[in-house]
């Protein structure tokens, strides 16, 4: 019982809780945002880390981005472009996008952050209603600079779009501030702002892309881990569990399936023929193969048949039982009783020119 325990435990392990064994997550849809102002460059007191953060968003795409996701790209700095929607089906889908990203340069002379915020939830809306029910996750990856051109800077009200589409339950914004000052007083007003639309709000801030990314990616971990089917992959244990200790029942079962008793046998066309005596039970097997060949455990050469018969172990009534079993070239006659393929003590029968006589142990 201690190993049935101990293998249960693996297999719950393996199926439900090991990442590489998850069923897949339920499909989103994903916007990717890119600062592409120039400070992102190193222009306007901005540091030059475009180059590393296109490279984290591409891995990205191949370590976070399922089969199923849409995905949205988006470049912003004076004004926001969105890209077509691409739905992921393979790595060619993911090759598009990846072709985007690298196809990207940092040219804007503005970063007009909240207008970008506008339109991204304006298309993350309109992916929503094309198709209800997944879920929407918007990354945006900037050095946060924020700097719209002049006079523009309140123009767009988010209060006033919340109150319009209403608060988002479904909706996740993560912001990926590349700055080299925690808790910036930008980041702050970035998260306040964001979270008139959706309370599922998280400021990530790093001075370095891959740290980002791998922040990111164990924040959407969390996120989606409620909505892992867990209870699948349990069943599949269980099931799995219940498959072991039927294994184990059956080997069990058969280990007490072995050849039993003792065969006397001799060959009958000769008048005095010298009498043969075998033990079948120290072959310790199932089955007892009898006619010629090195794979018989009683091999008689000048028996007269082409294969093998075989004497079997067989459980019957809750009893071992042994079972004679011929074939076409090794027909086997019953002497003196009436045949029912079982042995019993005293049995005598021919196949081919020898005779057998059968006592059990």
């Amino acid at each position: 019982m201690p190993i049935v325990l101990l293998l249960s435990a693996i297999l719950v392990i393996q199926f439900a809780f090991v990442p590489g064994y998850l069923f897949a997550r339920k499909s989103k849809n994903i916007v990717l945002v890119l600062d592409t102002s120039m400070s992102m460059v190193g222009q306007a007191g901005g540091r030059d880390i475009l180059g590393k953060v296109k490279k984290s968003i591409m891995e990205y795409i191949d370590q976070s981005v399922e089969d199923g996701d849409r995905v949205t790209f988006v470049t912003f700095d004076t004004d926001a472009r969105i890209y077509p929607t691409v739905l992921v089906d393979d790595d060619n889908d993911r090759d598009i996008l990846k072709k985007y990203i690298t196809m990207t340069e940092a040219a804007g002379l503005w970063t007009y952050t909240y207008k970008m915020i506008y339109k991204v939830f304006q298309a993350a809306e309109k992916l929503e209603k094309e198709e209800d029910g997944r879920n929407t996750e918007i990354v945006i990856m900037t050095d946060a600079i924020d700097d719209p051109p002049p006079g523009e800077a309140n123009r767009f009200n988010l209060q006033d779009f919340a109150a319009r589409y209403g608060k988002k339950t479904n909706l996740w914004v993560y912001v990926l501030s590349f700055s080299n000052m925690k808790g910036s007083e930008a980041a702050k007003k970035l998260g306040k702002t964001l979270a008139r639309i959706t309370d599922k709000v998280k400021i990530i801030e790093t001075s370095e892309p891959e740290k980002g990314k791998k922040a990111l990616i164990a924040a959407e971990k969390i996120q989606e881990s409620p909505s892992r089917p867990i209870l699948i992959p349990l069943l599949i244990a269980a099931g799995s569990i219940v498959l072991v200790l039927a294994i184990i029942f059956i080997i069990k079962k058969l280990s007490g399936l072995v050849v039993s008793g003792r065969l006397e046998y001799w060959n009958n066309e000769i008048v005095d023929p010298y009498i043969y005596h075998f033990d079948l039970s120290r072959r310790s097997a199932k089955e007892a193969k009898i006619g010629k060949g090195f794979e018989c455990a009683i091999n008689i050469r000048d028996i007269n048949i082409k294969n093998p018969f075989s004497i079997r172990a067989i459980r019957q009534g809750g009893a071992v039982r042994m079972q004679l079993a011929g074939n076409k070239s090794a027909k086997i006659e019953m002497v003196n009783r009436e045949s029912d393929g079982l042995l019993q003590n005293g049995d005598i029968f021919k196949v081919g020119n020898f005779t057998f006589k059968y006592f059990p142990s």
